[in-house]
């Protein structure tokens, strides 16, 4: 088993016994995954190709700790802040954005340990090596049962349930929706996840067909109170997740930028004699791609920060500051994709091989930016509360 071997090859990686306020040592997390990188670029076209991330790459990623980035220190999380977070996914996009994706689903997913009764937090990650995934959408349902609920339900978007130890489902239960924690042996993959960009992510289609749930392994971080306190439960459930997705699809874009960069150096298109560093139109799309990305992570890095600190200082977001981070993340996503079809069009004839990282950044991009949490739909959001006309801003 993954989980078995990353016990063996990284003891001191994974100690899962910090206590509250212990120091989760956020330093250590981070060196080791910078450590991976050459690692995730070298595996990242097999893994495409087999449609999962390899065992060497999952098996390095959960003894780095990143896997429990967000979650609390006493269940052996970073406790990373929000702003080093984006930070950290960007740079594993960069070198792979299906890997990007994992370690921000995986990791943001952790963050229900803040939020799971005592002994049901116990259960799912007293094993250092246990990792969680899943889906929030609530499109199971479940009835009451003594001590728990008979839950039914098909997810979609399981991005790395094939690699975990506990699965996420949403639920509508009678009480209202609730996340339910199952087993990884009580969850059916389906091999549904042939698509366009991402292919590694495994993001199959999951099930489970009348599976009791105890009460221990539910909860509802968007309206619920923390068991653990800290500075990630103030901060808006929907909100982080849409950081995660932009952070991802930023370092998606950077990998573009490189690529583009890279190859105009060396090549010389067909029927001229200029390199494509020398000619006008590459240095512009190139000067273009930069200014957008910088200027989309920017904003987006910005609003985090004072997010953040609001967070931070024990202070609930006002509803025009969610909207505007919001705004960031959306505006990331859609800016990201542009820059990787800049460079992919720039690229020319050289991008459009399989060999070619351009085209795998062009349709992660795409697809990473085709997530509802980042939809477009929340300019309108933004526009509508700037303006003070009444919207829906439950999703914020």
């Amino acid at each position: 088993m993954s989980a078995e071997r990353a016990r063996r090859d990284f003891p001191d990686r994974l100690t899962g016994d910090r206590r509250p306020g212990q120091d989760p040592s956020v330093d250590d997390v981070r060196e080791r995954v910078l450590e991976l990188l050459p690692t995730i670029r070298e595996h990242a076209a097999g893994a495409e190709a087999a449609r999962r991330l390899t065992d060497e790459v999952w098996d390095a990623l959960v003894g780095s700790g990143v896997l429990r980035a967000l979650a609390p220190a006493r269940h052996g999380g970073a406790e990373l802040d929000l702003p080093a977070w984006i930070d950290l996914l960007q740079e594993v996009s960069r070198a792979d954005g299906s890997t990007g994706w994992c370690v921000m689903t995986t990791s943001a997913t952790s963050s229900l340990a803040w939020f799971l009764p005592e002994d049901g937090a116990d259960e799912v990650f007293g094993d250092p090596a246990a990792v969680i995934a899943g889906t929030a959408a609530p499109q199971g349902a479940g009835e009451a049962v003594d001590g728990g609920h008979l839950v039914h339900g098909r997810w979609g978007w399981g991005s790395a349930v094939p690699h975990a130890t506990a699965v996420v489902g949403g639920v509508l239960l009678p009480g209202g929706p609730r996340l339910a924690v199952f087993r990884a042996e009580d969850v059916r993959v389906h091999d549904t996840w042939h698509a366009a960009g991402l292919r590694a992510t495994g993001s199959h289609e999951f099930s489970v067909d009348g599976v009791v749930v105890p009460d221990r392994r539910t909860a509802w971080p968007p309206a619920g109170r923390p068991v653990v306190e800290g500075a990630l439960p103030l901060f808006p459930h929907f909100t982080f997740l849409a950081l995660g997705v932009a952070a991802v699809c930023l370092g998606i874009a950077r990998r573009a930028v490189d690529e583009i960069a890279a190859l105009a150096a060396d090549k010389t298109p067909a029927h001229t004699t200029v390199r494509l560093a020398e000619q006008t139109g590459a240095q512009l799309d190139l000067a273009t791609a930069e200014a957008r990305l910088s200027a989309a992570g920017a904003f987006l890095r910005e609003e985090t920060a004072l997010c953040w600190a609001e967070a931070v200082a024990g202070r609930a977001l006002p509803e025009g500051r969610r909207a505007r981070l919001r705004l960031a993340c959306s505006h990331a996503a859609a800016e990201s994709s542009e820059v990787a079809r800049l460079a992919f069009l720039t690229g020319g004839g050289s991008a459009v091989f399989e060999s070619s990282v351009l085209q795998r950044c062009l349709r992660d991009a795409h697809v990473a930016g085709q997530h509802a949490i980042v939809s477009r739909r929340l300019f309108e959001v933004y526009a509508k509360v700037a303006l003070g006309v009444p919207a829906d801003t439950s999703r914020l």
